[in-house]
């Protein structure tokens, strides 16, 4: 009985050698008329492996980002300009091109504020929530230009800001040096991604500075206001439409928000 079984074992298992060396070979065989197709024994065989390894090929990869310069997006915006005292020079010629170029500009004006004030606090997250801004221009820094070991001291406070604001594009607006600074454009800018980081001390930037030799005066904050929205046109990684409005036009902030020093 189990001879019998062995040679109807050995029998199968030498037809399915036939079949499988038949559908791997170049021959062709016919029954009278018809031809026995190939290939259809061996592929329902082993087709899991192959067609798991086609899906694995089929799958496309991440879309990789663009080089060069960025398209303008030339929607109207609605605006959050957050940070400290510097936003209060800014935002006159600001809300002036926000005005001609149809966007929304919401600003918030917190006085003797730095990265670790906003940082250890949950206010951007606040007002991006308040407001719904689909653009943020921040400027923080000009509080921090001397102090030691600022990476230590406000790297932490600069990636929180960073996760509070997401995926909303921004450009951070850097200090307006009046003397060299210890490191916090550097360690901004190397922060933040490529193009969102508006270095205002440069030496082809020149500022007049009212009597508490930091802020730049009306005329200067204005220049500096116009020289940031053509980069942010320009150069940014994320243009919007910041077409200059004409040099006496001026306008108000849909909603201006002052906010005190903490004592």
């Amino acid at each position: 009985m189990k001879k019998a079984y062995f040679v109807i074992c050995a029998i199968l298992l030498a037809g399915l050698g036939v079949f499988y060396a038949f559908s791997s070979s170049d021959l062709e065989l016919k029954l009278g008329d018809t031809e026995i197709k190939k290939g259809t024994f061996q592929e329902s065989l082993f087709a899991a492996e192959p067609q798991r390894r086609a899906k694995q090929r089929d799958v496309p990869l991440p879309p990789r980002k663009k080089s060069g310069k960025a398209e303008m997006d030339t929607t109207k915006k609605t605006i959050l300009f957050i940070g400290d005292s510097m936003v209060e020079c800014l935002f006159p010629r600001m809300s002036a091109y926000a005005k001609h170029n149809g966007h929304k500009l919401y600003c918030v004006v917190w006085y003797s504020s730095t990265t670790e004030v906003y940082g250890t606090r949950t206010t951007l997250k606040d007002y991006i929530k308040k407001y719904n801004p689909d653009y943020i221009l921040i400027t923080l820094g000009g509080n921090e230009l001397f102090i030691r070991d600022i990476r230590q001291k406000r790297q932490k406070y600069v990636d929180e800001l960073l996760r509070q604001m997401g995926n909303i594009p921004f450009v951070w607006i850097g200090p307006p040096n009046w003397k060299d600074d210890t490191g916090i454009n550097d360690m901004i800018n190397e922060s933040v991604p490529p193009g969102c980081f508006y270095l205002s001390y440069t030496p082809d930037q020149h500022y007049e500075r009212k009597k508490d030799g930091a802020h730049p005066k009306a005329n200067s904050s204005k220049l500096w206001m116009d020289r940031i929205c053509k980069w942010i046109m320009t150069q940014s990684a994320h243009p919007i439409r910041l077409v200059a409005p004409p040099a006496g036009e001026t306008a108000r902030p849909t909603k201006l928000e002052l906010l005190q020093p903490l004592r």
